[in-house]
């Protein structure tokens, strides 16, 4: 069993000891250990998470009864080594069944026997595992003292990851404290030592803790930029992708995309869900019910916030416990139940305060004074801003600001104070126009103005080179017909004349070849820069549209192709089909002879269908092996005459493949579908006559009458 905060924090494994070392006792001590997991893992299966958690906590407690000898028994066979592996391997047991407090104390005594042994990195990693507890305790103040004992041993040891783990703590306890400014200076270091230790796990952690400090400081294009180099760097060693996609949802959340926002919460879902750890499940369920509650979907909000609430009562997450109190009394106030979400921001408040989490006393004092003011409640609500603005302020928490001042600008208005609402009505629509990225429109249009500006003079400058060397050209012309017309009169005066101005017509063409070769050059680099610019913003562009495997569309870009083309048919009155393609069987090919294979097999198949479609149809793919095809303007007949065509073409051109390759296709005609108003409903139809398909056998179109 693997220790996630080992993972985490970038350590290689401690040496393990066999159990030969430690004899039969440890033998059928460990066995036992492994059957009561096995237990587990059964046992909370069918049951809810939060059901779950507990059921863990209480089979931990109960295997404790037994196996609290262990390192005991492992001292005596094997010495202090032998018991610090003995309480390494229980306090993972213990983490991976939800038991903190029993987790934590053999995290605990193998860093004391860790410090006797002087074993740096079992010490290191004791003390990492005991900060990630009491982050989920909330105890920051316990946090920051064994930060500080971490940052202290990295120093001592003139250790890298060590300083790195401990720079990053740091950095977390003092943003989630407010203290925004030296949280980014310590994130900014451990991000310089992962790289410097090329450890790319640590890397995202800290570029994810990047992230989140410039979002709470407004920085919303630095922090975008931080979250997807975190997010390239988990998908690729697949690790804490849950983590990736939430705060990538929660920065477009702040955006206002709500299409973005939702895919990506769904991938942090699935992330979740397939990890099967409820904490991971709980901080996205969390998460998810504040993008519901931004965009008043209420009562899905108060399901997703309560079921994260029950996971963190159950694990005992102070931090995330506040939180979801916070997002149930939003869903409950958004639901007209102001009664019952008073309670859950009092909750929220009361632990906020009792952790020192600056974010969570700030969004519920400012939920309960929108609370105050909807009861009229004027004083309570000047009291509770009055004592929000501040903090709020000094965090720089510039979102919750922005909210601060729109309820100022309400209380005003309230009290018929005019002047002050117009005040904070006009500070709240600066901040969120900053917030929003209007200020970043308007710079990037100052940039094209400016590019656009420095084109005009350099044809400008152009032409003026231009019209100098005619003028010189001119002069010299001029020149050397008045020197034509002195010879006449005295051929000494035009000989001495002439050879003067033989040497300074040479410096001069010197002086005009030098100009000239200059300025071609200057030309040239700039015509090549120009060039590379457009090549890179085509590439850069068909990189957006296109599959990077099979080069058709990609599922963004034929997404949003097949919107439009729906509202094009939709206003000329056509038709519209859309077909569904599967390849049949194609986890075979995976399994028989690798993804690279199957890739290849994907390549050609999509070159076959490719070459049999129309100029009109749309050809994009949609996601693992299924493909779609869109086209206008056709009769059923015709659409599943070309349907047909795609099924044969691929079988007959691929039937000598192992197995034979063949694919299913779900159709769906706007003409039979009217009132479709959305390209997803054509999208669902075409996949429900899919599933038809595989149904009746493969290798069949569906969809059709016909069919």
């Amino acid at each position: 069993m693997d220790s996630i905060w080992i993972r985490r924090a970038g350590f290689r494994a401690a040496p393990r000891f066999s159990l030969a070392a430690i004899g039969n006792t440890g033998r059928l001590l460990f066995a036992a250990a492994a059957l009561f997991a096995a237990d587990v893992t059964r046992a909370v299966e069918a049951l809810p998470r939060a059901q779950a958690i507990t059921t863990a906590k209480q089979l931990a407690a109960g295997m404790d009864e037994t196996l609290h000898v262990l390192p005991r028994i492992a001292y005596q066979i094997a010495g202090l080594r032998g018991r610090i592996e003995a309480e390494r391997r229980l306090a993972l047991l213990y983490a991976a069944l939800s038991s903190d407090e029993l987790s934590n104390r053999e995290w605990r005594s193998m860093g004391d026997d860790a410090l006797i042994a002087g074993d740096t990195h079992a010490h290191g990693t004791a003390l990492i595992a005991r900060i990630e507890t009491v982050l989920a305790n909330g105890d920051y103040a316990h946090g920051q003292q064994i930060s500080d004992e971490l940052a202290q041993l990295a120093r001592s040891a003139h250790d890298d990851r060590l300083a790195a783990a401990a720079e990053e703590y740091q950095g977390v306890l003092d943003r989630r404290r407010g203290r925004v400014d030296t949280a980014l200076e310590h994130q900014t270091k451990a991000l310089a030592l992962r790289r410097k230790l090329g450890d790319r796990a640590g890397e995202a952690a800290a570029l994810t803790n990047l992230g989140t400090v410039a979002r709470d400081r407004g920085e919303f294009a630095q922090c975008l930029d931080y979250f997807l180099q975190a997010l390239a760097i988990r998908e690729r060693i697949d690790v804490r992708l849950d983590v990736a996609y939430r705060n990538v949802a929660l920065l477009y959340r702040e955006l206002d995309d709500r299409q973005t926002t939702q895919g990506y919460f769904n991938k942090a879902v699935q992330a979740a869900t397939r990890y099967a750890q409820p904490g991971f499940y709980a901080s996205v369920q969390g998460s998810y019910a504040g993008f519901l509650n931004d965009d008043r979907e209420y009562t899905a909000a108060l399901s997703a916030a309560s079921e994260a609430l029950a996971i963190g009562e159950a694990l005992g997450n102070r931090p995330s416990i506040g939180f979801e109190h916070l997002e149930v009394g939003r869903a409950l106030l958004g639901l007209r139940r102001a009664d019952e979400a008073a309670p859950h921001f009092d909750a929220a408040l009361t632990i906020g305060r009792e952790i020192d989490q600056r974010e969570l006393i700030s969004r519920s004092e400012l939920s309960l004074a929108e609370i105050a003011l909807s009861h009229g409640d004027t004083a309570q609500t000047h009291r509770l801003l009055d004592d929000v603005s501040p903090r709020l302020n000094s965090a720089g928490l510039k979102p919750y600001l922005a909210q601060a001042y729109q309820l100022r600008d309400r209380l005003a208005e309230a009290e018929n104070d005019m002047a002050t609402a117009h005040d904070f009505g006009h500070r709240y629509a600066a901040l969120r126009e900053e917030l929003l990225g209007v200020r970043s429109s308007r710079l990037l249009a100052a940039i094209e103005i400016r590019k656009v500006r420095e084109q005009s003079e350099q044809q400008l400058e152009l032409a003026e080179r231009t019209n100098e060397l005619q003028g010189e050209r001119l002069e010299r012309g001029r020149w050397e017909r008045y020197y034509g017309i002195a010879a006449l009169a005295a051929m000494l005066i035009m000989l001495a004349t002439f050879v003067t101005l033989l040497i300074r017509l040479k410096r001069l063409n010197l002086t005009l070849a030098a100009r000239n070769e200059l300025f071609d050059k200057q030309h040239s680099a700039l015509t090549q820069a120009n060039y590379q610019l457009e090549r890179q913003t085509r590439s850069l562009y068909q990189a957006t549209i296109t599959d990077a495997l099979t080069g058709v569309h990609s599922r963004s870009h034929m997404l949003g192709e097949l919107a439009k083309l729906l509202a094009e048919c939709k206003s000329r009155r056509h038709d519209l089909t859309v077909l569904l393609i599967d390849f049949d069987h194609f986890k075979l090919v995976n399994d028989r002879y690798g993804h690279l294979a199957g890739d290849r097999f994907l390549i050609k198949a999509a070159r076959i269908i490719r070459n049999e479609l129309g100029k009109d149809c749309l050809f994009g793919r949609f996601g693992g092996e299924e493909f779609i095809v869109a086209f206008p303007n056709r009769d059923e007949r015709a659409s599943a005459s070309l349907a047909e065509r795609l099924r044969r073409a691929v079988a007959e051109r691929m039937a000598g493949t192992d197995p034979p390759t063949t694919i299913s296709i779900g159709a769906a005609m706007l003409g039979r579908m009217p009132h479709a108003d959305a390209i997803d409903q054509l999208i669902d139809a075409a996949d429900r006559a899919l599933y038809a398909a595989k149904q009746a056998g493969r290798n069949q179109v569906q969809g059709f009458k016909r069919a």
